[in-house]
């Protein structure tokens, strides 16, 4: 039989913790209780501890459950404030080594940082809440606000996060690492924004694989990914993490990825690498146009490595599928490939984050989503999960409505969830050898999707995407994903940095329009050692160049790499002491002398965005990381254009590049995260 007791003090709550066994349920009298360690406490049966009034609920400074099981924590308000000399990633609130452990109709109010003289002053710090080597662990109606990740998951296996609010997250929302089991649904995950120079790279869901193992049984369903009126972030991201994702131990098996809506302005939008296993099916992935990148890579898309296996896509809507060319294990159907171009056509804007502070955009009857049945039902107004209540940040309550966000919500009776996500970033360098930072988000010719292998294969790539979505009919999958071709690599290897370079090869990368809608996206697999990716053809002649990466190394990696080579012309490189450097030819040092970027840390197992953009003209280079400034230089000559076309190559940490002649450049530290 159940029994219910009642404290109203910390000492009381011990005590009624020592003398349970199981079935209880200790109702808390609102008050702050401190913290709270759990150690070793193991129940028969599920111990709930609960808030006495849902609408006075009681808090906790700090809880740490290690080796326990059966606890529920039902309408609690976990408090994390702030203090100097706090660690970014300081953790309050942690799970290790338990089982059944529950969260739910709860708030974890982050704090935001001040004194400390840096751009992190004024946004989210510390880790909302830590899950290692638990089982069955559970979030539900729970908020999550004001933090640098909201929860990091390790090691474990059944992790849920349902029907939750997650919003105002400096880096990442959802972070999971060698976690089977894994269920996401319900959320409304939206309003990221990061610290201006901090490195910060920011994504809403964030599977990683940097404890060299791949996770199982993932399933990430009908939640609501906006940008809304914070930065833009990456969406659903798994990748490489620095690993060989042909490595049976790291790939990640039968995912599910299912009725989501996103809106948001950065390429990944639904981003999976190594997987065997995947459905991606009636998600709707939505461009929005305030405060994102300033180039085609701005456009979410869907992209899977090519290399994955038994793979489906359907019924989606999106601007472009990467990834696919022809696959006999893949199934690539129905979906409706719509450039933002084309919204008004497709679509009608019940609402618009810079009017109603979110977004909603429903499918218009007739056109050609509805035709295919693409997308998710959020995109054609149905109702379902609940949404956040309008208003401040009071938590909810013990019903089954979702916890305030501060944001007001669509009224399509969807619950929209919130997500982020983001990694630090450093650099300096050596001399000259290595690879050159690419900048910001081009106003997009190339995108180039890499993924590495041992053994030299084909160079493949898609086109005439763009125009594939100008149907209004169903057609096959092999118009409603685009043709594919391939384009065999450049053979000639690369001599070392000595003067002198190797004669041309006949392998040549043709780049697409200028227009972002129109840019050619590039697939990329079985490449040889040296990562050559051939000519890039207009980019000799052009005065501005600009060009973006996205880069993943191992933690404490020291080894020297160039991340972007193309001799004598552009270079981006690490060097043994991890230091960025950039290089650019110019009549004053020469190519030979780069630009040393000595405060920047891309050895940490994280994946990080790095653009370098150089206007000849006007002789100014730009080199950004995680869309931050770190070096803005004025007074080089800079002479670059019209020199000898050669080879283009990108190093093994490499996960996307992408490339144009365009250079939207940036004030340096100015606030790109506010």
């Amino acid at each position: 039989m159940s029994t219910t007791i009642t404290v109203t003090s910390a000492a009381e709550l011990n005590q009624a913790l020592s003398q349970a066994t199981g079935g209880e349920t200790i109702l808390l009298a609102a008050g702050d209780y401190g913290q709270l360690n759990l150690h070793y406490t193991n129940f028969a049966s599920n111990v709930t501890i609960q808030s006495a009034d849902p609408n006075a609920q009681a808090s906790f400074s700090g809880i740490h459950v290690k080796q326990s099981s059966n606890v529920t924590f039902d309408g609690i308000k976990f408090d994390y404030t702030y203090n100097s000399g706090d660690y970014h990633f300081q953790s309050p609130f942690s799970v290790y080594d338990s089982q059944n452990i529950a969260f739910k109709n709860s708030i974890f109010d982050g704090d935001v940082a001040s004194g400390t003289g840096t751009s992190a002053d004024g946004t989210g710090y510390g880790t909302g809440l830590t899950i290692s080597g638990s089982t069955n662990v559970t979030i539900d109606n729970t908020e999550f606000l004001k933090w640098w990740k909201a929860v990091i998951a390790v090691n474990s296996n059944g992790v849920s996060v349902t029907g939750s609010d997650i919003h105002t997250i400096r880096s990442d929302g959802l972070v999971f690492d060698n976690v089977d089991n894994i269920l996401v649904e319900n959320n409304y995950i939206h309003d990221f924004g990061g610290a201006a120079g901090s490195g910060d790279h920011r994504d809403m869901i964030q599977i990683q694989r940097a404890n060299g193992s791949g996770s199982d049984n993932i399933t990430i369903r009908n939640n609501v990914f906006d940008m809304g009126n914070g930065d833009f972030t990456q969406t659903i991201w798994a990748g490489g993490d620095g690993k060989d994702i042909n490595d049976p131990n790291v790939i990640h098996h039968n995912v599910l990825i299912e009725g989501n809506t996103i809106y948001n302005g950065h390429f990944h939008g639904i981003s999976l690498y190594g997987v065997d296993g995947l459905t991606i099916t009636q998600n709707s992935v939505l461009h929005v146009d305030e405060k994102t990148l300033t180039g085609g890579i701005e456009i979410p898309v869907i992209n899977v490595s090519s290399g994955s296996t038994n793979v489906t896509i359907d019924q989606n809507i999106t601007s472009q599928i990467v990834g696919y060319n022809g696959q006999s294990d893949w199934n690539v159907s129905n979906n409706a490939l719509i450039q933002p171009g084309e919204y008004d056509q497709n679509f009608t804007y019940q609402a618009t984050a810079q009017g109603n502070g979110y977004n909603q955009y429903v499918v218009i009857p007739g056109s050609l989503a509805d035709t295919l049945n693409a997308g998710s039902a959020h995109s054609y107004g149905a109702s379902g999960s609940t949404t956040p209540q309008q208003g401040g940040t009071t938590s909810p309550d013990s019903g089954s409505t979702s916890p305030d966000s501060g944001t007001t919500s669509p009224d399509s009776g969807v619950q929209q969830p919130d997500t982020g996500s983001e990694q630090p970033d450093t650099g300096s360098e050596q001399p000259d050898t290595g690879s050159e930072p690419i900048s910001g988000e081009p106003q997009g010719e190339l995108m180039i999707d890499i993924t590495h292998q041992d053994s030299p294969e084909s160079v493949e790539y898609q086109d005439g995407i763009s125009d594939i979505s100008k149907v209004s009919s169903p057609v096959d999958a092999t118009q409603a994903e685009g043709d594919t071709s391939a384009v065999q690599p450049d053979t000639g290897s690369e001599q070392p940095d000595t003067g002198s370079e190797q004669p041309d090869t006949d392998s040549e990368l043709v780049l697409a329009d200028s227009s972002q809608d129109e840019m050619s996206v590039i697939d990329i697999t079985n490449q040889d050692s040296r990562g050559n990716i051939g000519h890039l053809d207009g980019i000799s002649d052009a005065e501005q160049v600009s060009f973006s990466i996205d880069v993943t190394r191992e933690e404490g990696d020291t080894t020297a790499e160039r991340l972007v080579w193309n001799h004598s012309n552009f270079g981006l490189k690490l060097n043994k002491k991890g230091h960025l450097v950039a290089k650019v030819d110019n009549n004053d040092g020469g190519f030979r002398d780069g630009f040393k970027i000595t405060d920047v840390d891309l050895s940490d197992g994280e994946t990080h965005q790095v653009t370098l953009m150089v206007d000849q003209d006007t002789d100014r280079l730009q080199v950004l990381v995680d869309g931050a400034v770190v070096l803005d230089e004025t007074n080089t000559d800079f002479d670059f254009a019209g020199g000898r076309e050669r080879d283009w190559y990108v190093g093994d940490s490499v996960d996307t590049f992408a490339i144009g002649d365009e250079t939207p450049f940036v004030e340096p530290y100015s606030d790109l995260f506010a």
